[in-house]
């Protein structure tokens, strides 16, 4: 497991090129509801309109849709195989019901969190109820790689993904703080980057519909970085526990 992270970037600098299309589409798709509430001037929350709700919906698939090509398209590099991306696109299309079910099962484990935030507000208990929460995700870390490849029941996926975790949890940890560091860092670079340019660019000046929809795009480039890295990760740390 110690090679995790090298073995990913291999990986990452080889999948660049068709992936990091599908996570930018993926990044835009999930920044599109929060652009359209923020645009309609309407109150953050769950009372929105009826076509608010289709976008989101509508954001959440293709989301999934491009998360889980490129989830597709990483497995079979890493096999020494050549994926085609239309063939990945379908896969993922009909993986879509499975990774909700994925979904749920994932945020299960912050349900007394935001249990004890609502009723007592963000201090210790809940704050310590977070933490568990982020332990226990750490098995699921494989769940989505190893659904994509085995092509069973969400139910099968978390299953497995427990298997491979269990024992090696502080190993999988370990994995799961280091990427998140590379990514704050990556992000904390990339946003100084950008401020700089919008500053060299004329941040003073009112900002037109296309200099938003650009500067929306950009980071959403500069966001797609880290989700392939990401996906990298994940790929290879589930060959890894495999044949571990």
């Amino acid at each position: 497991m110690r090679d995790v992270l090298g073995h990913a970037f291999a990986l990452f600098q080889v999948c660049l090129p068709t992936c990091l299309p599908l996570a930018i589409v993926g990044v835009a798709a999930s920044a599109t509801p929060g652009a359209e509430t923020a645009a309609s001037g309407e109150a953050y929350g769950y009372l929105h309109s009826r076509e608010w709700w289709g976008v989101c919906i509508a954001s959440l698939l293709l989301t999934l849709i491009c998360y889980g090509a490129m989830l597709r398209q990483q497995l079979a590099l890493a096999a020494g195989e050549r994926p085609q991306l239309l063939a990945s696109l379908r896969g993922a299309a009909r993986d879509v019901p499975f990774v909700l079910v994925l979904a749920v099962f994932w945020m299960l484990p912050f349900a007394p969190a935001i249990a004890s935030t609502a009723l007592r507000g963000f201090d210790a208990v809940a704050l310590l109820l977070t933490a568990a929460a982020l332990a226990a995700l750490v098995y699921a870390l494989p769940a989505w790689p190893a659904l994509i490849a085995a092509g069973g029941s969400p139910l099968a996926a978390l299953r497995g993904g427990i298997a491979l975790v269990r024992g090696r949890w502080l190993e999988f940890a370990g994995v799961v703080a280091a990427l998140l560091a590379a990514v704050l860092v990556f992000v904390l670079l990339a946003s100084i980057l950008i401020s700089m340019v919008m500053n060299l660019a004329g941040q003073g000046l009112d900002p037109t519909a296309g200099g938003l929809a650009l500067s929306r795009w950009l980071i959403a480039v500069v966001l797609a970085v880290p989700v392939v890295y990401a996906g990298a990760v994940s790929v290879v740390t589930w060959r890894a526990a495999r044949i571990s």
